[in-house]
């Protein structure tokens, strides 16, 4: 079993950059999703910035402009749609259903302002 390290090593050898807060396990499905991908004759860290994107638009994919640091996303998400298969591990998820943050309702009297503050219109 590869440590995380050694992952993120692997994934650069063959020309992904990934952030260094990739979880292990999103390695681990990247790498299997490259795997498959090359399977099929695709090799997408490969492509310059054009084939990526046209790659991507072939594959119903909206991508903006191809930069350092929009092609490691789009990259992966080329991976998903050629394997039909998600990359996020667990430790990547970020929505929880559980938040704790809610927004205060707007009280009917008064506008609150981005910083929190209620402001009351003065009644003439």
């Amino acid at each position: 079993m590869s440590t995380k390290h050694e992952l993120q090593l692997m994934m650069k050898t063959y020309g992904y950059d990934l952030n260094t807060f990739t979880s292990k396990e999103t390695l681990m499905n990247l790498l299997h999703l490259h795997s498959k991908a090359l399977d099929k004759g695709i090799d997408v860290p490969k492509m310059n910035d054009h084939e990526l994107r046209r790659s991507l638009n072939e594959h119903n994919i909206v991508a903006g402009p191809v930069i350092g640091h929009t092609r490691a996303i789009y990259q992966r998400k080329l991976l998903e749609a050629i394997t039909n298969e998600n990359s996020e591990g667990a430790d990547d998820e970020t929505e929880d259903a559980d938040d704790d943050f809610h927004t205060p309702p707007i009280p009917e009297d008064g506008i609150v302002t981005r910083s929190g503050k209620t402001l009351f219109p003065s009644v003439q």
